[in-house]
C-alpha cells in the first residue's frame, strides 16, 4: 500500500492527515450526500482547475450545497499548499464536498454546514508506451441512477461494474442502456472512430460531463478532425476502426479488446495515439 499523504485541506486550513476526519453523522456517510472532483497535477501545478470548480459548483447548486464550494482563488491556494507540503510533481488532487454534520434525518433543520476536504497523491499518467499497449473493456448494463451526470460519491454501481469487468479480464466497464446503446465507461467517457469520423455518445443525464472529454474534442479540432455526438449501439463498438476512452487519470486510452473481441487490428489506432500525444503536450507531460 502506498504511504498516505502527510496533510489534507479541511474546511479552509491544512491539517495533519490523521486529523482530517469526518464525523459518523456527516451526510456523506449517512446519505451519500457528497460531490467530488479529481484534478490532474502535472509539472507541479494543478491543471484544468476552473473547469472542475465550475462542474462541482453546478452540481452543488442542485444539491443545495453551493455555500460549501470554495471559490477559484481558494482552490488555487489549497492546491499550491498541498503540492508544496507533499513535494508533488505529478499526481492527482482529490476534493470532496459533503452535506455536513447533523442528526440522521432526511431533511434536518437547520441545514448542516457543508464540509470540504482535499488532498493530493502521486500518480503517474499514461505515457506513449501505455497508450500504445491499450486496455480491454467489457460491456455491462448501466445500473446507476438517472442523474449520473452529477459527480457524486455514490459510486457503488461503478465499483460493482468494475469488479465484474475485472472478472472478465477487462480494465474498464462500458455501460449500456436498456435499449443497447452504449453510454460511457464506469469512470470514463467513450469515443470511437468509424470511417475516419470520431463519434461519442450524446450528452444526457446518463453521461457525466467529463472534463477531459471536451478538451480532447478541442484537440481533435486542432488536428482537423470533428467530434460528433451520436447514439451508438453496442454492436458498433466491435466493428469500429478504433475505440478509446478519456478520463483525468487515464487521459486518452485506446481499447484494443471489448467483450473479448479484437478492435481493429488489435493495436492502438493512429487517431487515439495522436490525441493522447497532443493531450500529454497540453499537460506538459513527458512522452
Amino acid at each position: 500500500m502506498p504511504a498516505p499523504p502527510s496533510v489534507a485541506w479541511l474546511n479552509g486550513r491544512v491539517v495533519p492527515w490523521n486529523e482530517a476526519v469526518l464525523p459518523i453523522e456527516d451526510r456523506a456517510v449517512q446519505f451519500a450526500e457528497s460531490l467530488y472532483e479529481v484534478l490532474p497535477v502535472t509539472a507541479g501545478r494543478v491543471r484544468l482547475l476552473d473547469r472542475h470548480v465550475d462542474r462541482m459548483r453546478k452540481a452543488a447548486e442542485l444539491l443545495e450545497l453551493a455555500p460549501g464550494v470554495p471559490d477559484a482563488a481558494d482552490w488555487r491556494e489549497l492546491g499550491a499548499r498541498l503540492i508544496e507540503e507533499e513535494g508533488l510533481v505529478e499526481g492527482l488532487l482529490y476534493a470532496q464536498l459533503t452535506g455536513g454534520v447533523g442528526p440522521r434525518a432526511f431533511l434536518p433543520e437547520p441545514r448542516p454546514r457543508p464540509n470540504f476536504c482535499a488532498y493530493v497523491r502521486p500518480w503517474r499518467f499514461p505515457r506513449r508506451t501505455e497508450a500504445e499497449r491499450g486496455i480491454a473493456a467489457a460491456t455491462l448494463p448501466d445500473t446507476r441512477w438517472d442523474s449520473a451526470w452529477l459527480k457524486t460519491t455514490m459510486l457503488l454501481p461503478a465499483v460493482l461494474n468494475k469488479r465484474e469487468a475485472a472478472r472478465r479480464g477487462a480494465d474498464e466497464a462500458l455501460l449500456t442502456s436498456p435499449d443497447g446503446m452504449v453510454r460511457e465507461g464506469a469512470s470514463s467517457n467513450l469515443f470511437l472512430v468509424e470511417a475516419g469520423r470520431i463519434l461519442t455518445p450524446p450528452s444526457t443525464a446518463h453521461v457525466l460531463p467529463g472534463i477531459t472529454r471536451p478538451l480532447v474534442a478541442s484537440l481533435a479540432g486542432q488536428a482537423g478532425r470533428e467530434v460528433v455526438e451520436e447514439r451508438l449501439a453496442r454492436e458498433r463498438l466491435y466493428a469500429a476502426d478504433e475505440v478509446f476512452i478519456t478520463s483525468t487519470s487515464r487521459l486518452v486510452m485506446p481499447l484494443t479488446r471489448i467483450d473479448g473481441d479484437t478492435i481493429g487490428d488489435g493495436r492502438a489506432g493512429p487517431v487515439a495515439l495522436d490525441l493522447a500525444a497532443r493531450l500529454r503536450r497540453r499537460l506538459d507531460l513527458p512522452d
